[in-house]
């Protein structure tokens, strides 16, 4: 193949293991021309079924027509497999797609993704073959979703999907170039930070708190808005993750794929330990000692339940779908207007307010790094920003205060004995004409 990118050997079964490989099926000359059309096969790079191309070369005599053809043949083969190929747009990004999921590089939930992508791009430049995909193509598709009103993010997402894909025909030789290289999505928009403020989120906290006897969905709440977990890591968590020294472990997550949702790693691949606040590792505590007292009172066998699931052996997990629902339904009840990824950032937003080091909030959140949790919520509390401007002058030995008990000083002579300058305002002026001058003459220079 030329080419040995990782899982190579399940894309040459899916592409049928047959490099580009181009054979003469016939040259014949046009009557009173000196055009000649040349007969070519090759395999199908995705359905492996032999494709029959014609093609039309110039020439005056039959050995410069053979001449002519060979070059032609070596041009396709150089230029890559899509070259005179049947294969369309939507056929490649399915089986991209496909080579994808089987590779196990990426996660269900991920496939799931690609394949929306993939049909979103097919919408527009199924139909298309690959080889004669352009960049006009790739633009004027975007161009349409942007009219159409697509989102800036709901663009660029599936142009990276079909820039990845066409990004790797070209290693496996079947491409020559790629036309995304040469096409920019539209500027995506920094989405706003929807926060709850401090009397909403403490309003929402203690709703929660009183209907935590009843449903799930108040511990839930209450998880998210002082642990900053997600929501399927929230719903993810079992007993054994709850520690005795106050704290909780984020070991796992909840991801949506095709067939539904799945146990898997959290979102960084790396496990998080929380510490909890005194109420909430309180109602924990109690709550998983009412479930060993059910279990020894109907003889259950031990087992480790999802903690906001069913309370059995063979403990279901509280959807996170449905955790949605049931918040949307709680936020139009009592009046607020978020969703539970919001109660994320509301966490985050009040931890950098409070003056926590960001080190230690994006820790929380389980940030791959720190630079991630400084560009989302950077500029999310102007109030913080309005309080350390006091930090400026805390930083100086220079008494910037301003004595405005002096009447006979003028602002700027006052000013000027705030900052420890002595200069009157004929020295002033005097410097403001040597500049001036010199100025000049730098000018004429």
């Amino acid at each position: 193949m030329g080419h040995n990118v990782g899982h190579g050997w399940l894309w040459k079964t899916a592409w049928k293991d047959s490099p580009m490989k181009y054979t003469s099926r016939g040259l014949r000359r046009r009557r009173n021309t000196n055009k000649w059309e040349v007969i070519l096969s090759h395999h199908d790079p995705l359905t492996g079924e032999i494709v029959t191309t014609y093609h039309t070369i110039e020439a005056k005599t039959k050995r410069q027509a053979e001449r002519a053809r060979d070059e032609l043949i070596v041009d396709l083969e150089v230029k890559g497999g899509a070259s005179g190929s049947s294969t369309t747009v939507r056929e490649y990004l399915k089986s991209f797609v496909d080579y994808k999921e089987k590779s196990g590089t990426i996660e269900p939930r991920t496939v799931k993704g690609y394949r929306a992508e993939a049909r979103q791009v097919s919408r527009y430049l199924g139909d298309i073959r690959l080889c004669d995909l352009t960049i006009a193509d790739v633009n004027g598709w975007m161009a349409d979703m942007t009219a159409q009103g697509y989102a800036p993010k709901s663009v660029e997402k599936p142009f990276r999907l079909l820039k990845q894909a066409l990004k790797f025909a070209i290693a496996q030789d079947y491409l020559a170039k790629n036309p995304c290289d040469f096409c920019k999505p539209p500027k995506r928009v920094k989405p706003k930070i929807n926060a709850l403020d401090r009397a909403e989120r403490t309003r929402m906290l203690g709703l929660a708190v009183r209907a935590e006897a009843e449903s799930p969905l108040g511990m839930a709440i209450e998880l998210a808005l002082t642990t900053g977990m997600r929501r399927g890591e929230v719903c993810a968590l079992r007993w054994s993750d709850l520690g005795d020294d106050g704290t909780i472990t984020v070991r796992r997550a909840l991801g949506n794929a095709d067939g539904g949702y799945y146990v898997k790693e959290p979102k960084t691949g790396k496990s998080r330990t929380i510490p909890l606040t005194e109420h909430t590792f309180a109602i924990l505590c109690a709550m998983r000692k009412d479930t060993e007292l059910l279990f020894r009172k109907l003889k259950l066998p031990a087992a480790d339940p999802y903690i906001l699931g069913t309370q059995e052996p063979e403990s279901r997990y509280y959807n996170p779908t449905q955790l949605g629902k049931d918040f949307a339904a709680f936020c139009k009840m009592n009046g607020f207007k978020c969703t539970f990824h919001d109660l994320r950032h509301t966490f985050a937003t009040m931890m950098i307010a409070g003056g926590t080091d960001v080190r230690t909030v994006a820790s929380y959140l389980g940030h791959a790094n720190v630079s991630m949790t400084l560009d989302t919520y950077a500029d999310v509390d102007p109030d913080a920003k309005k309080a350390a401007v006091s930090k400026v002058a805390e930083a100086f030995d220079v008494d910037m205060s301003f004595p405005a008990d002096d009447p006979g000083r003028d602002d700027a002579a006052g000013a000027a004995c705030a900052s420890g300058l002595t200069f009157t305002v004929e020295q002033l002026r005097a410097m403001l004409a040597e500049a001036e001058r010199r100025e000049a003459d730098h000018a004429s220079a």
